[in-house]
């Protein structure tokens, strides 16, 4: 049996049982299972799959548990057959089953389970012509959605209105909504006035709050 908790791994499940889960990824596990499964396809490895989809997605419905979706995990299993077939097809040539499995030097040469490649009994990654490994595992909770209730900006506003305004010797802050600090603009001289405009843009440094627009508007990137 699969335990999917918070991760869906398509190599958990043979490729027959990856095609009965696309045909009834967004089916209740009653439904799907409703006379019998085809063969090659293992009741134990489909039905937590199904029970788990089915219950994310009633939570994000009714608890707003950021639940990633069945998109994913649909381009996930068709991603990873694709792959499959690719794999079979190049075999024929010569190339390995899974090429994911092993690595290559700067010499061409291949090196079999080398560090970095996938484990001999899973095919986790899709391995590009360029050596980049693309993951096939979808986190079935999605920690970054930004939650409907707690921690939204009152009102939107466009990264253009984000500013340090210098207007009649004060130096203010459109993201923040505050004054930075201020000047008399009738006594103060260049050193003065550029004092001020430098604590301006210490300030977008320094800020914790919005850091990447504060950032935008010193144009600099956040670390």
């Amino acid at each position: 049996m699969h335990a999917i908790v918070d991760t869906f791994e398509p190599a958990d499940f043979n490729l027959y049982e990856l095609k009965f889960l696309r045909e009834h990824l967004k089916e209740s596990p009653a439904v799907a299972l409703h006379g019998g499964v085809p063969q090659h396809v293992n009741v134990d490895a489909v039905k937590p799959a199904l029970e788990r989809f089915r219950e994310l997605d009633e939570l994000s419905k009714v608890r707003n548990v950021p639940w990633v979706g069945y998109e994913p995990i649909e381009a996930s299993i068709d991603r990873f057959i694709a792959y499959q077939d690719k794999c079979l097809a190049m075999q024929k040539f010569g190339e390995p089953r899974h090429p994911s499995q092993h690595i290559w030097d700067s010499t061409g040469s291949m090196i079999d389970q080398g560090i970095g490649s996938d484990a001999s009994e899973k095919v986790r990654n899709e391995l590009l012509e360029d050596g980049t490994r693309i993951p096939f595992a979808v986190k079935l909770i999605d920690s970054k959605r930004r939650s409907k209730v707690w921690g939204q900006p009152k009102t939107a506003r466009k990264t253009a209105d984000d500013k340090i305004t210098h207007e009649n010797g004060i130096v203010f802050c459109t993201i923040c909504d505050k004054t930075i600090t201020s000047y008399d603009v009738t006594t103060a001289s260049s050193r003065i006035k550029n004092k001020h405009i430098k604590l301006g843009r210490d300030h977008c440094m320094a800020s914790k709050f919005e850091e990447a627009r504060h950032r935008a508007i010193a144009n600099v990137p956040v670390a």
